[in-house]
């Protein structure tokens, strides 16, 4: 294999070698081809002004007699335009009768006045063609010895602005008098004919006088001067060598191209095959892109959480992914990075998070069945135990699975050796967990944290803290809590543009290295809801909610102590002797009033119509019991009962004064 690879190399090197050399020849070539041109027509010019000299003395007559032959013509065939002016065909056959009259006539043009009124004929024409219309009948110059009966005329619309031409402008655009002698144009390069024209113009008149078109006819240069003629002769004879010049360095480029033919079929064969891949890793990107959610969460289908998250590849496929959902007031979410890069990157992303929303959904019914809390490490277990089954091959992936309980804003989450994520301005303290699929018998541990009102959950991929500028110097985890606690205001969605923004910003173009992920999670849930367990076990947080809801309604210190002695005795009552599981507590400002709901699916019980105990009964001879239920009627501001779908639900009310 060695052997053969370099005399492939030393044949490509002499095939490079015999490249540059045909090259230089073609270029010496070319060169001596400007050369031998320039000299030509230095000579060529010289020629002509020594003539130029003797023009007026040799050819004075000629070209005189010339001149007023052609205006002869013109003039006398004048009347027959005018009288056909709105009749094209009759106009074209005059104006081939005028070149087969006078023989130096090669070419006659009728340009129409833009906004003349004509013949509907020309008119429709003109209103397709910005109000302009213009025909040109002219000799070809294969034609010149053809006798007068078998001339091939051809016909031009003219396809250019000729109200900007002298001889239009002249004749047409200033509207001359009927004495008008015509317009002699300056010698110009001929656009259909020959090299150089002189051209011979006179307006046309309607019956009222008016200009409403100028026709002109074209007589070559050769025929005004026998010295321009030489001229031209002379350097189709000086282009003859440089034609030959030029043939010459064509082989030579042929001689290039068939040596490299057959390099460019092979780069054509790997060219096609790259074009196939490129095609194949396009659709891979469009169907993993497709797997990654592009609606995001937040108002108005929800006014309790906000997510929102960014992925930028920089290959077509790549192994970073999110991914959330809700189900039942919890929000499951993760971000992930698999190691590697590429194509195996990519196919194990789409099998984790595939895996993430299969084991996700499984705990939430788990959790139901079982009525416990739904558990993040779960759903890390049991991917880590099915990934390393898989035999990835020494794959693995780095991943931060949460659940949020969107009525409490409790947080239970597994960190399985990803980057650490940011709450508000400080980073989640995480358990260095092994990612997934690296050992199938390793035991995660979970975590739990709090959300506050308001409070954003940030989540990143490595790529983020490692983005480089052109000097290799990294973004860095410092910047990233930085900016991430200076941006405690922003939405989710403005937070990651942001954060993307300030990467861009620092690369400076530099090319990335890996995929850049981010996520933010904004938990807007106010606490005016609350799930507590019906042993009694979590009461504390019953005294923060009324006290929190409270404040938040202005109502003054000591009625909020009142109202939670009230409620209290209310909680007191569900947790003895309702039976029930668990209950809740909800809040919300009604008409100047607090009101706080407790919400049980226990026993029947409704303490508005319940006997109460009678006080003027000595305490050591009243029944157990009842005096709560006084405390209740005498310190709150109204009460109501009712029972619905099984839950006994009751209504404390507290003015806010």
């Amino acid at each position: 294999m060695f052997v053969e690879y370099t005399g492939a190399s030393e044949d490509m090197k002499k095939q490079t070698k015999y490249s540059i050399i045909v090259i230089v020849v073609a270029a010496l070539l070319l060169q001596a081809n400007s050369a031998l041109e320039y000299f030509t027509i230095r000579r060529s010019f010289n020629e002509q002004l020594t003539e130029m000299a003797q023009r007026d003395l040799n050819e004075s007559h000629r070209i005189d007699r010339i001149k007023r032959e052609v205006e002869k013509v013109m003039k006398e065939t004048m009347p027959m335009f005018e009288s056909h002016v709105n009749n094209l065909d009759s106009l074209r056959a005059i104006m081939k009768d005028i070149c087969r009259l006078q023989k130096q006539i090669v070419g006659v043009s009728l340009a129409y006045v833009p906004g003349t009124y004509l013949g509907e004929e020309i008119k429709q024409i003109q209103a397709k063609q910005k109000g302009r219309y213009g025909i040109y009948i002219y000799l070809p110059q294969e034609n010149d010895n053809a006798t007068v009966h078998s001339v091939e005329f051809k016909e031009q619309s003219i396809d250019f602005d000729y109200t900007k031409r002298s001889w239009y402008d002249t004749i047409a655009g200033k509207g001359h008098t009927n004495d008008s002698d015509g317009f002699w144009t300056e010698p110009y390069d001929g656009k259909y004919n020959y090299i150089f024209m002189c051209s011979y113009s006179l307006p046309v008149y309607d019956e009222k006088g008016n200009v409403i078109a100028a026709l002109a006819a074209d007589v070559p240069l050769s025929e005004l001067s026998q010295m321009a003629s030489k001229f031209y002769h002379n350097q189709k004879r000086a282009a003859l060598l440089n034609y030959l010049l030029q043939i010459l360095g064509l082989i030579l480029l042929l001689v290039i191209i068939a040596r490299t033919f057959r390099n460019m079929k092979r780069l054509q064969a790997l060219d096609t095959e790259k074009r196939r891949i490129s095609s194949e890793l396009s659709v891979a990107h469009d169907i993993q892109q497709s797997m990654i959610p592009k609606a995001f969460i937040g108002s108005p289908e929800r006014d309790d959480v906000e997510v929102y998250a960014s992925l930028s590849s920089v290959r077509e496929v790549g192994g970073d992914f999110y991914d959330f959902l809700i189900r039942d007031n919890h929000l499951f979410f993760c971000i992930g990075d698999v190691s590697g890069k590429g194509v195996p990157a990519a196919l194990l992303m789409t099998v984790s998070r595939a895996l993430f929303r299969t084991e996700a959904e499984r705990e939430f019914d788990d959790a139901v069945e079982r009525k416990g809390k739904h558990s993040a490490t779960a759903v890390v277990q049991r991917m880590n135990r099915t990934l390393s089954n898989e035999r990835s091959n020494g794959y693995f992936v780095t991943m931060f699975v949460g659940v949020l309980d969107l009525t409490t804003g409790d947080l239970d989450y597994c960190n399985a050796g990803h980057e650490a994520p940011i709450l508000g301005d400080t980073l989640l303290p995480v358990i260095p967990n092994l990612p997934v699929g690296a050992l199938p018998d390793w035991v995660y541990e979970g975590q739990t944290g709090q959300f506050k009102p308001d409070q954003t959950l940030f989540l990143y991929t490595d790529g983020l803290s490692e983005a480089r500028d052109t000097q290799d110097r990294q973004f860095s985890r410092r910047k990233v809590l930085e900016l991430v606690s200076q941006s405690s205001d922003l939405s989710p969605m403005d937070l990651v543009k942001k954060m993307v923004a300030e990467a861009d910003r620092h690369a400076k173009g530099a090319v990335q290295s890996d995929d850049i992920t981010i996520m933010a999670v904004k938990w807007k849930k106010t606490l005016n809801m609350i799930t507590l367990q019906g042993d009694g076990s979590d009461l504390e947080r019953m005294k923060d909610f009324v006290f929190s809801n409270a404040d938040k309604a202005g109502m003054n210190k000591k009625d909020a102590k009142r109202l939670r002695l009230i409620v209290e005795e209310a909680v007191a009552n569900v947790v003895n002797y309702s039976g029930t599981p668990s209950f809740s507590l909800a809040a919300e400002v009604v008409d100047r009033q607090l009101h706080i709901t407790v919400t049980d699916s226990g026993k029947p019980f409704n303490p508005i119509t319940a006997p109460v105990t009678d006080i003027s009964v000595p305490g050591d001879e009243r029944k157990e019991g009842g005096l709560g239920i006084i405390f209740m009627r005498q310190m709150s501001d109204g009460l109501d009962y009712r029972r619905e779908n099984e839950h006994n639900i009751l209504t404390i009310k507290k003015n806010i004064l």
